[in-house]
């Protein structure tokens, strides 16, 4: 049953279909439950109660403002609760329509043709919670400016949390990820994907990166104190390998810790067409040299591809977390996810399916000859402190 809490919209022009869903939902314990008949209406009522609402259903065809042009819309409105897309059309348009959402940044729960089955909206919705508040500062602009940002890396703000990477076969972790989180005052946060873009705007996101690196490795020391040794990621944009004076630093900085270079994964995002590619080349070939291990992260998306595998000597190789939620259901997800792993494992490289949120998916990888996993069927995101008393449970198993 879901938690009584929760508020949906749901978004259809067919008013039968759009109270058989309001009923549905009712009977799965969702007693909050707000009814339009387009886009605009679907506006109006976010508009009044956005901040409350923690899922949005939505058909796509409809007179007015369709459901793709309404997506447009939310993510304008800095929409982030789930969204759960139906529709009659065919599915390689439903995928599309899925696609083009994780385009806008949000987060698609689901994708549900019609007429929609309530024992499947049922188990979509079964693990929701209510939003949770992440009280923001009164102005947002103001905590974004470089000099809050140059403030908030000398005061050691930023700081780690992990998510592991776990065998599929045995769930036993194999290495963390860390992801960086700026905490603030009552419990709040501002999260990555605001405060990354302010970062690279104002030149930070090199100091970023060593601020994250200097304390997994300490992070990382303390685990070897408590008998807990594996492998820690950092995440590294193709921006900062245009710092050639990066290998160097990152060596004295492992060394001090105690530390190998092998200990450190440097997973690589490159999210835009790279002008000084050679210079990136020479810094990951180096670190490469120097033993760190690389891996290619959200592979199949952005501008990581397969001349990337050729041209730089990546160790490991992350499938982007859209294919693997969506292999299950979607033919062409299915094949580029069993082509990606095809092509990790005939290159000698570890792979990792990211996004594993039901044991269904998991299932599915194993299925298709999967062997690492990250997602929140096995771990969210966590704090240094609640990742260690993860990783001491999965010890005594």
């Amino acid at each position: 049953m879901m938690h009584a809490e929760n508020r949906i919209l749901v978004v259809d022009d067919d008013a039968f279909q759009r109270e058989l869903i309001g009923m549905q939902l009712t009977h799965l314990g969702c007693h909050q439950v707000h009814l339009a008949c387009d886009g605009e209406e679907a506006l109006a009522l976010f508009d009044t109660h956005g901040e409350k609402i923690n899922v949005i259903i939505t058909d796509l065809s409809m007179p007015g403002m369709d459901g793709l042009v309404l997506m447009r819309h939310l993510a304008q409105r800095g929409f982030q609760a789930p969204i759960i897309l139906l529709s009659g059309v065919d599915d390689e348009i439903l995928s599309s329509a899925a696609g083009l959402a994780h385009a806008h940044g949000l987060y698609v729960l689901g994708v549900l043709p019609k007429p929609i089955s309530r024992d499947r909206l049922g188990a979509l919705l079964a693990d929701l919670r209510p939003p949770a508040s992440t009280h923001p500062p009164a102005s947002v602009a103001e905590a974004l400016s470089p000099e809050r940002l140059q403030a908030a890396l000398a005061a050691g703000e930023f700081t780690p949390w992990y998510q592991p990477k776990v065998n599929l076969h045995n769930h036993q972790p194999v290495s963390v990820e860390a992801l960086a989180r700026w905490p603030l005052g009552a419990g709040g946060m501002i999260g990555p994907a605001r405060f990354v873009p302010a970062m690279e705007a104002a030149g930070l996101v090199d100091e970023l990166f060593f601020a994250m690196a200097r304390q997994v490795a300490l992070d990382l020391s303390a685990w070897r104190r408590q008998h807990i040794h594996l492998k820690a990621a950092i995440n590294m944009s193709m921006n900062t390998a245009l710092n050639l004076a990066l290998p160097e630093r990152l060596g004295q900085l492992v060394q001090k810790a105690g530390l190998q270079p092998g200990d450190l994964i440097i997973e690589v995002t490159e999210s835009r067409l790279m002008v000084e590619r050679s210079l990136a080349m020479e810094t990951l070939t180096r670190l490469s040299l120097m033993g760190f291990i690389l891996s290619i992260d959200d592979f199949g998306t952005g501008y990581s591809s397969l001349v990337q595998l050729v041209d730089l000597p990546f160790k490991e190789l992350k499938i982007d977390a859209s294919f693997v939620q969506r292999a299950n259901t979607e033919r062409k997800a299915e094949a580029i996810l069993r082509i990606s792993l095809m092509i990790g494992v005939n290159l000698g490289m570890e792979v990792v399916a990211e996004g594993v949120e039901t044991a269904e998916q998991l299932e599915f990888l194993r299925s298709c000859g999967g062997t690492i996993v990250q997602g929140y069927h096995f771990a969210r995101p966590m704090p240094f402190a609640a990742c260690t008393q993860w990783l001491q449970e999965r010890a005594l198993t």
